[in-house]
């Protein structure tokens, strides 16, 4: 696990180690059931104090990416959990429910299993992709990354949301990252309609910053608030104060184009890309996406196999 901090930065230590580890965990860096190093030994390496860690891994365990087990240490949360059935007692409904995450993890098709099986797998033909995310300013994001690229329309949706309106499962493929697995389970979803994707980690944006002399101005330029916010934390905790790193919202259309010719590099999302780039000059731009083209043939082949 690599953590880098930076205490010249306004960004609080405790917030660094919390933004930089869950975005290892969302990125799939660091995988489910990995053990991460202990409150003290982390502390110790980082030259910080071990209460300052011990809060970092308590948040991220509050919101489910972590698991805090007295004796066994801290490791990153396990994914969805397949049931565990009595097979004694277990209806024929939940004795397929448990074999066919078996099956979709070995590679096999819906249509290999019916020529396996004497019996028919009846389920409605998914009708949409359902996106899941907490965080409503992503959604624009989501559906411009992913529907150009699929041909059932990209719904995203919030857990709670999705909660509400569980019926939309019965004809839907569920795709999430890790961070919002958890707050998942408890929904009865097909593992065969659930895709569980990573997301860009962003090294390439994260490298040209490292790169930039001092001084310099970067723009980070989006649609999602949010994004922007993690983004400028992080870059912060990279580079500290040796950068200028400012955040503009895309609907700020004339403060982009004062400040894009000043600007070293931009780094922008999708949805960004062809304003910042008809404004840019010679600016160099970095074009941050969450969704990589191994996730977008996942979520295809899950579709031709099981939709």
């Amino acid at each position: 696990m690599k953590i880098s901090i930076n205490r010249d930065s306004e960004v609080a230590i405790r917030d660094q180690l919390v933004d930089q580890i869950g975005l290892q965990i969302a990125s799939g860096s660091l995988k489910a059931d990995e053990k991460l190093p202990s409150v003290r030994a982390l502390a110790s390496r980082l030259g910080i104090h071990y209460n300052t860690v011990s809060s970092a891994y308590n948040h991220l365990a509050d919101v489910g990416l972590l698991e805090v087990r007295q004796g066994s240490g801290v490791r990153v949360a396990g994914k969805l959990r397949r049931r565990d059935i009595d097979l004694k007692s277990a209806t024929l409904e939940e004795m397929i429910k448990s074999f066919l995450p078996i099956v979709a993890e070995h590679g096999f098709s819906r249509r290999e299993l019916k020529a396996a099986m004497e019996q028919a797998l009846e389920q409605k033909p998914v009708r949409r992709i359902l996106v899941v995310d907490r965080n409503p300013d992503f959604h624009p994001l989501l559906i411009a990354e992913l529907q150009p690229h699929l041909s059932l329309p990209v719904e995203p949706i919030t857990v709670q949301d999705l909660t509400k309106r569980s019926e939309l499962l019965a004809d839907s493929l569920v795709v999430t990252s890790l961070y919002h697995l958890i707050a998942l389970r408890e929904l009865d979803i097909l593992p065969t309609r659930l895709v569980v994707c990573n997301v860009e980690p962003g090294r390439t944006e994260i490298e040209a910053v490292v790169n930039l002399p001092e001084t310099s101005l970067v723009l980070l330029v989006s649609v999602s608030p949010t994004l922007i916010k993690l983004a400028t934390n992080v870059m912060a905790a990279v580079r500290g104060n040796e950068v200028a790193v400012r955040g503009v919202a895309l609907e700020e259309r004339k403060e982009l184009e004062y400040s894009i010719p000043y600007a070293k590099l931009v780094v922008c999302d999708g949805p960004s890309k062809d304003f910042v780039s008809s404004v840019g000059g010679r600016t160099p731009v970095q074009v941050f996406r969450l969704y990589s083209s191994a996730t977008i043939d996942l979520i295809k082949e899950r579709l031709q196999k099981w939709g």
